[in-house]
């Protein structure tokens, strides 16, 4: 499936832009899934779906795009991908020297992450 509005949805950053973002992907056909890149963003999905009175994971499932220490206070675990920052950071450096010194640099290079089970996915209805 090609990625387009509803799937990977461009958003004003800001409260209410993400409000108005949700509102607008809950209103025909709820998504069952949402992959969440922040901590503050995820809380305040959290509070979405509250208000909305959906269920995680009953209704939806939520999953966080990394690890974050807050998540060990949260009951059911949440479910995030795992990933160490370290051989992303060493490529931006390498990628920005070579930018620097005039030399195009397009290589795609993949790093390994694993996706936590956690209690905050279930399958879908």
């Amino acid at each position: 499936m090609a990625a387009g509005d509803f799937n990977l949805p461009d958003w004003t950053e800001t409260p209410q832009g993400l409000h108005d973002l949700l509102s607008s992907l809950f209103r025909v056909t709820p998504p069952t899934a949402l992959i969440i890149n922040e901590v503050p963003l995820y809380m305040a999905v959290q509070q979405f779906l509250a208000q909305k009175q959906l269920r995680v994971p009953e209704d939806v499932s939520l999953i966080a795009d990394n690890a974050d220490p807050t998540f060990a206070w949260f009951l059911p675990s949440v479910a995030h991908i795992s990933w160490s920052p370290e051989p992303i950071v060493r490529r931006t450096l390498r990628w920005a020297t070579s930018a620097q010194r005039g030399r195009a640099d397009r290589s795609q290079i993949r790093y390994p992450a694993e996706f936590i089970t956690g209690g905050t996915t279930a399958k879908a209805r």
